[in-house]
């Protein structure tokens, strides 16, 4: 009967798969749509010949759907470089904060400043905006320059990151070098200035050499909606008349940006036309000026900063492409990201100075970008990635809910058929505890199937939830394998033969990271580090609990696997965490001690933290020597520390702390958290003498929940999303436990 439900529900999940309309997604793995190359790290774009320049076209709230029906964009995809750019800044995702950050080459914000750009030679209420620029900052400017008079605005809003970071970091850069920027066009609206452009090109005074953000560059167009619209023969004229010395013209064409603060008060058939016909204007803008461009010696970046707002949802990935010198053609990427198609906004600045021969300041976060050659067209590719992983951002809110709801109502009804002895409903509990350790694993796999929709990957995973937990129990059944054993293994096995293959389950998975969100990569992320410390002890305690006479090999074999986590967690080349190396190496040194018959003494405790200290330093040291482009953020932050000293230490731990505090306020998984820790601690108290029983029939097991609960509240400590590590953590603590005690109960109450 079983076996015939669990052929009904697979057969409905492939008859969704294939005939369910639209398909957001496709119809292949989920895995082979969200990675459409591999990994590697590409070629650098080689460095400009003498006299080169970078030509920097900003489209803000341009999509990669858009790119389709554009023959001169087509024709330059084709001969260069193309990608998806997320857009994080250190504040909201507006213009002002997008335009700033990929000037700082770090995460950065600039609120209220896109109104307060201006040529230096404009006329403002009192005098020129030379003047003001004067009366603000005490500094005079040439006559043919730009400023921006919300400069020391800026600066003050930064000051309270907790990491350096200084806006305008790359005209300084290209200043030092004795370089100058340009920069023309703006994205005026009816309702106020949007000189947001100058943010880009500005050093860290807010000055940009030469160009024209006035309302010059505007033509009058009665069709268009607010009248005024970028007149591309006069922005082209004006670029055509540059300086010669000029290394780095930024080019805002506005108009999309224009449409898209109007869409409020347009109609929809009206904007759709509005934007196609605008689509084309650029378009042919683009193929005249690429024609103007020698290949050989000059870049073409064209990007869009702030992903528009018709796509359903917020912080979509944005399209990126590079042409011309230094490029060939094939899929972005970037050190920062480690993932062909995806770059950070943060990595322009360093590309642009990459490419003109100038040194990246130690403040940019991001690295240059390279090109991995695609297998096929990048296009196509790239749009199926961006289908596949908006599908993943969309539907994984609800899902972790879900999932989060279900372990708090089956900890509190397993909790009630504890402490009033319901020990039958017990019993039907337990593989429904044994499934909140199979989750985890059924989103791991999920991404080797085809995800075309939301409701098929809710099917999904309930059909991989049920399947698997059917498996275990079958197994526990006929071969007497304890459920821990498999359970835990499959789930740390597969996560990590995942990270030494650099991750492609985890980065398409339900729990793994997200390049929308941004907040990692590579690597191991806090959820699966959580999942990953939690299955190896128990586990392996599990594994010596079942075989007592095999004890002494099966402690080396122990020692080992604990050691070979440590190192996937905190190898640089597989994407250190180093909150989860430390978390790994205090619960696992703790364990063992355990294990091996020593107590927590005082002694021993000091030698768990040597332990780690010993642990860090070795891969920190390590990764410093490797090179900028191969290290990863423990590299670059003992880089930081290095050169910054105690400080930045403090920024780092404050920085931990403001987002655990903000997390454990604001996310939900902090109550799963507290709901198993609350657990535990009641189950240590009630019902009497169980606990007890449990520790002298599973001594090694209930060594393993020492280690869990170590493990869990290490994380929570040394994270910068340390509950989410947590509360992952304790899916191998409060289930398991509330496993054995409705176990216990049920073998002590009478039969009838």
């Amino acid at each position: 009967m079983k076996t015939r439900w669990a052929i009904i529900i697979t057969a409905l999940i492939f008859f969704m798969a294939f005939f369910q309309t639209p398909l957001q997604a496709g119809i292949e793995p989920a895995l082979q749509a969200a990675l459409p190359s591999k990994d590697k790290q590409g070629k650098p774009f080689m460095p400009a010949p003498r006299g080169g320049r970078v030509v920097m076209v900003v489209v803000d709230r341009l999509g990669l759907s858009d790119l389709k029906h554009l023959p001169h964009l087509q024709k330059l995809e084709q001969q260069g470089a193309l990608g998806l750019m997320n857009g994080n800044t250190a504040g909201a995702l507006t213009e002002e904060n997008t335009y700033a950050t990929i000037g700082a080459g770090v995460h950065v914000t600039a609120n209220g400043t896109a109104a307060l750009g201006f040529n230096a030679w404009g006329r403002l209420e009192r005098g020129t905006a030379a003047e003001e620029f004067y009366r603000r900052t005490g500094m005079a400017v040439e006559p043919g320059s730009l400023v921006q008079l919300g400069i020391v605005r800026i600066h003050r809003q930064n000051q309270q990151l907790p990491y350096p970071a200084i806006p305008g970091a790359l005209g300084s850069a290209l200043h030092k070098a004795g370089l100058k920027t340009a920069v023309l066009g703006n994205a005026d609206v009816p309702q106020g200035l949007r000189r947001q452009a100058l943010n880009i090109a500005m050093d860290e005074k807010g000055v940009v050499d030469c160009g024209n953000v006035g309302t010059a560059m505007l033509a009058s167009d009665p069709s268009f909606p607010g009248g005024l619209r970028t007149d591309y023969e006069k922005l082209l004229y004006a670029f055509d008349r540059l300086p010669p010395e000029v290394s780095l013209v930024v080019l805002e064409l506005g108009d999309l940006s224009r449409l898209e603060e109007m869409r409020g008060d347009v109609l929809d058939k009206v904007m759709e036309k509005q934007r196609r016909s605008t689509l084309e204007r650029v378009d042919r803008f683009i193929g005249e000026l690429a024609y103007r461009l020698d290949p050989h010696r000059d870049l073409l970046l064209i990007l869009s900063p702030t992903p528009g707002k018709g796509v359903s949802g917020s912080n979509y990935l944005t399209p990126i492409m590079a042409v011309g010198a230094g490029v060939t053609p094939g899929i972005l990427s970037s050190p920062t990201t480690k993932r062909a198609g995806v770059v950070m906004n943060t990595d322009i600045a360093p590309t642009v100075l990459h490419f003109l021969r100038i040194g990246v300041p130690g403040e940019m976060t991001g690295q240059p970008m390279r090109v991995t050659t695609p297998e096929k067209g990048q296009m196509g590719l790239l749009e199926r990635m961006l289908n596949q992983l908006s599908l993943t951002y969309n539907i994984r809110p609800n899902i972790q809910k879900g999932y989060i709801f279900y372990q708090l109502i089956l900890l509190l009804v397993s909790l009630y058929c504890i402490f009033w002895r319901r020990t039958r409903l017990g019993q039907v509990l337990e593989p429904f505890l044994l499934s909140v350790m199979v989750v985890p694993l059924a989103y791991l796999l999920l991404p080797l199937l085809p995800q075309p929709t939301a409701g098929v990957i809710v099917l999904e995973i309930l059909t991989l939830t049920v399947l698997v937990t059917m498996l275990t129990v079958f197994m526990h059944r006929r071969w007497r394998l304890d459920p821990f054993i498999f359970l835990c293994f499959a789930n740390g096995g597969l996560i990590l033969v995942d990270a030494v293959l650099g991750g492609p389950l985890q980065k398409t998975a339900i729990m793994g990271y997200d390049p929308i969100v941004g907040a990692r990569f590579y690597g191991i992320g806090n959820e699966y580090m959580g999942i990953l410390i939690g299955s190896m002890i128990i586990g392996s305690t599990a594994l010596l609990t079942r075989l007592p006479h095999w004890r002494k090999p099966l402690l080396s074999f122990t020692g080992v696997i604990y050691l070979v986590t440590i190192y996937v967690l905190a190898a640089p080349q597989l994407g250190t965490n180093v909150g989860g190396t430390i978390a790994a190496a205090g619960a696992f040194f703790t364990t063992f001690l355990l294990l091996t018959g020593r107590s927590l003494t005082i002694h021993n405790v000091i030698r768990i933290g040597l332990g780690l200290v010993a642990v860090l330093v070795a891969f920190m040291i390590y990764d410093l020597h490797r090179p900028p482009w191969l290290q990863s953020h423990i590299g670059r932050n003992t880089a930081l520390v290095l050169q910054g000293g105690w400080p930045v230490v403090l920024d780092i731990i404050q920085r931990k702390s403001e987002l655990n505090i903000k997390l454990v306020r604001y996310t939900i998984w902090s109550r799963i958290f507290l709901a198993s820790l609350g657990s535990l601690v009641l189950l240590f108290h009630r019902p009497v003498g169980v606990m007890a029983a449990i520790r002298s029939k599973y001594p090694d097991l209930f060594r393993g929940f020492v280690g869990v609960t170590t493990a869990s509240i290490l994380a929570l400590i040394f994270n910068d999303s340390g509950i989410v590590a947590a509360a992952t953590t304790m899916v191998f603590g409060a289930p398991p436990m509330v496993y054995l005690v409705l176990k216990e109960i049920g073998e002590e109450t009478p039969k009838m």
